[in-house]
């Protein structure tokens, strides 16, 4: 088995998860190269006959939280490497191949790839992140002195969901995280962070790809959201304990003292973030907890440049779907085939190219297999201007209801 693709599930809405499931079985993976293990953590709903029409190998537990399922799946994975996917996305048909093949063919301990957020209305990425819009190769003591020299401003550094790792490498945190999950309290923020940390101070090598779109859908039953006093002081807890772990992780690296240099901007970073959210829920009480956690003598709301990662959005084309149906088509076809990508776009170009060194008989011809024009309204365009967003932040505070109400629906 060479990959595990791990999802956790808990009351996810029906129609969700299956768009997950649906998503992961319609890529271009190989049937017998992959399982969808999930990991069950206790949900409410049955989801039994979606488990069956999609095979999955389902473990379930009594609800102990999301960190304890992670774990749980990353010690009952059978791959070679693992994955994970949360239960309310979706991957485009692309995704996991190329970064598994690139794990494979270089040895590569860690592996990227792109990710878009989902809304209701569009899909689109952020190309201000360095992930996104450069290339990551990274090895040796340069390992984990990039995975925090963004401060922790780009998230796709420390989430899980838009990488490969290879699972042997994982497997051996298990012991010094699982007493953590284990905890009465629960760990349910940050997590990812944590894993992704330890998985780092591990691997000797770190690459990218550019092929695919995790698709993070954004809705009002996510997790992350803020919605009392109780659920902000446990990401307080557990967002400054992650920090304080990675200080002491650090160790007797050869460059110590920059990483720990980008931990403590993190730290200030976390401060700002979550006292703005403080701010604006009118949780006063929490201020001391913020200062003391996060090692602050006064507190400040975030900034623009906290943000300057989402700062400059491209829509994903409303035909995305006619241009993944186009790419299944080249993908499989079992004989010598002719494309003509003079209408192409990026996406289309760069599919293609994995797929011609991958060894697929494919020539590119006028008169060939047309590919779709993408196609982006002007509204759309509009919306996702860079100076339209800018206004946007400025106008509207983290941790404001009209904030998130525009997220999620723009």
């Amino acid at each position: 088995m060479k990959l595990s693709i791990i999802i956790c599930l808990y009351n996810t809405d029906r129609y969700y998860f299956e768009s997950c499931l649906e998503s992961v079985r319609a890529e271009s993976l190989a049937e017998g190269d992959y399982e969808i293990l999930v990991i069950n953590d206790g949900s409410d709903i049955d989801y039994s006959d979606l488990f069956e029409k999609y095979k999955v190998r389902c473990i379930t537990t009594e609800n102990r939280g999301i960190f304890r399922a992670r774990l749980l799946g990353v010690k009952e994975a059978l791959g070679d490497y693992i994955a994970f996917i949360d239960s309310d996305d979706t991957v485009s048909f692309n995704y996991h191949l190329p970064m598994l093949d690139c794990a494979i063919g270089t040895g590569a301990d860690i592996v990227f790839n792109d990710w878009a957020f989902h809304t209701e209305r569009s899909r689109y990425y952020c190309n201000a992140d360095s992930t996104i819009s450069g290339d990551i190769d990274l090895e040796g003591d340069a390992v984990l002195p990039g995975f925090v020299k963004n401060e922790g401003r780009e998230h796709s550094y420390f989430v899980l969901w838009n990488k490969v790792f290879r699972a042997s490498l994982m497997k051996d945190f298990l012991p010094k995280l699982s007493p953590i999950a284990e905890r009465p309290e629960r760990f349910n923020y940050s997590e990812d962070a944590l894993m992704t940390f330890s998985a780092f101070c591990r691997a000797r090598r770190v690459l990218g790809v550019h092929t695919g779109y995790y698709f993070y859908r954004i809705h009002g039953g996510q997790t992350v959201n803020v919605v009392s006093e109780e659920r902000l002081r446990s990401q307080i807890m557990n967002m400054s304990e992650t920090l304080d772990i990675m200080e002491e992780g650090v160790g007797d690296h050869p460059r110590r003292e920059a990483i720990l240099g980008s931990i403590s901007k993190w730290r200030a970073l976390m401060s700002r973030t979550h006292y703005s959210y403080a701010k604006a829920g009118g949780y006063d009480s929490l201020n001391e907890l913020i200062k003391e956690r996060y090692r602050r003598d006064k507190l400040r709301r975030s900034t623009y440049k906290d943000s300057s990662a989402y700062s400059d959005n491209v829509v994903l084309p409303e035909n995305f779907s006619e241009l993944e149906g186009y790419l299944k088509r080249v993908f499989f076809e079992d004989k010598p085939i002719s494309v003509d990508l003079r209408q192409a776009n990026g996406y289309i170009f760069s599919n293609i190219t994995f797929m011609i060194d991958r060894g697929a008989k494919i020539t590119i011809a006028k008169g060939g297999l047309a590919a779709p024009k993408a196609k982006v309204s002007l509204k759309n365009r509009i919306l996702m201007n860079r100076v339209v967003y800018a206004i946007g932040l400025k106008l509207f505070k983290k941790g404001s209801k009209l904030r998130a109400f525009l997220k999620k629906h723009i």
